[in-house]
């Protein structure tokens, strides 16, 4: 497996993209149209592709929120790629291109998505309270690592 840092104009990545979202909306069903504009490349993204013979495999990126923090977003392992500690590399990869000047990351995911959570709390982040759109929101979890 090779790693390539990119962003979020990456056709490669898109492609992840929309995999990602198709699951999450054969899951979740249409709940999910209402995070569609959270989840716009509005903001640049720092992006982190695996790949198995130069076809993308799985994904992971963030984007500066403030001058303290950022989020990781889009998170993604092909199926038939999971259970391999894909996603874990990827996120630990991309924190240590996190410039120091940043103290925290976020994540959010939805409150059933218990792989994701295991894998977020494998990487030391913690429930924190929710933000944002998400204040009322009980269906997220909002999770939060510090770095420094």
């Amino acid at each position: 497996m090779d790693t390539i840092l990119t962003n979020q104009n990456d056709g490669r990545f898109l492609k992840l993209v929309e995999e990602l979202d198709q699951g999450y909306y054969e899951r979740i069903g249409e709940e999910l149209s209402r995070y569609e504009k959270y989840n716009e490349f509005t903001k640049p993204h720092t992006v982190l592709l695996a790949l198995d013979l130069d076809e993308p495999i799985a994904c992971a990126s963030y984007r500066v929120c403030s001058e303290n923090n950022v989020e990781f977003k889009r998170v993604y392992v092909k199926k038939e790629y999971r259970k391999k500690g894909i996603a874990y590399k990827l996120i630990k990869q991309l924190e240590n291109t996190i410039d120091s000047s940043y103290k925290y990351s976020y994540i959010v995911t939805g409150k059933n998505n218990y792989p994701a959570i295991r894998l977020y709390e494998k990487l030391d982040y913690k429930e924190t309270p929710k933000f944002g759109q998400f204040k009322d929101d009980e269906t997220v979890i909002c999770m939060k690592k510090e770095f420094w």
